[in-house]
């Protein structure tokens, strides 16, 4: 089954390293170059994309029979990355408990730049991000983020910036395009309402991906 064909969940990290390959080594396989084209952040494919995945091959390696050796498989684990803002601005030094549906539970603080940074196992799926001694608190759907250029990955960013509170449904309609306004406006961007180049661009820079 070389080729898989994403659903809503799946990502690149969690495909490669469940068949043991780094993520890169299957990124850049070359029988996903047309995949390469259409999507520019490996980390944010669509569900119905179709990922080249190889099949592991055998490899023998010498080594004496009087001696310990050890081989190390250099690949996992991903790394969950969410920003932290409040109007706009990053909020650095916010304690934070993270609770996966693995059954992990992970403490830390944002950086100078509001960022949550954990590595995780690649089986977890949904997180609970908790703040502010839990009076804050956001389910987290990991690996769930489309394509920043795509209607619903558009949606995406702008509710998680906050300029956007309808559903994720993929239809660029007037609440969409109210956001996008008020979007571009507090980028300083012509106010179309229309998910142009220059606004999908700026809005996947603001998101962090």
């Amino acid at each position: 089954m070389p080729h898989v064909e994403l659903k809503q969940g799946d990502c690149l990290s969690t495909i490669a390293l469940s068949r043991g390959f780094d993520p890169e080594t299957v990124w850049d396989h070359g029988d996903n170059a047309a995949l390469r084209e259409r999507r520019t952040d490996p980390n944010t494919l669509l569900p119905g994309d179709r990922l080249f995945v190889p099949e592991l091959e055998q490899k023998q390696e010498p080594a004496p029979t009087d001696t310990l050796t050890t081989f190390r498989l250099s690949v996992g684990p991903i790394r969950l990355r969410v920003r932290l803002t409040r109007r706009g601005e990053p909020r650095p030094a916010e304690p934070y408990v993270l609770e996966l549906d693995d059954g992990v539970t992970l403490e830390g603080e944002t950086d100078d730049d509001g960022w949550v940074d954990q590595p995780i196992s690649i089986t977890a799926k949904t997180g609970t991000l908790s703040l502010r001694d839990g009076e804050e608190q956001h389910e987290l759907k990991l690996g769930h983020l489309d394509p920043h250029d795509e209607p619903t990955g558009v949606q995406s960013r702008l509710r998680g910036l906050g300029f956007y509170f309808g559903a994720i449904d993929g239809e660029i309609g007037p609440k969409t395009k109210a956001a996008l306004r008020r979007f571009q406006a507090a980028k300083a961007l012509d106010p179309s309402g229309a998910a142009d180049d220059a606004t999908t661009t700026a809005l996947r820079d603001s998101y962090g991906s």
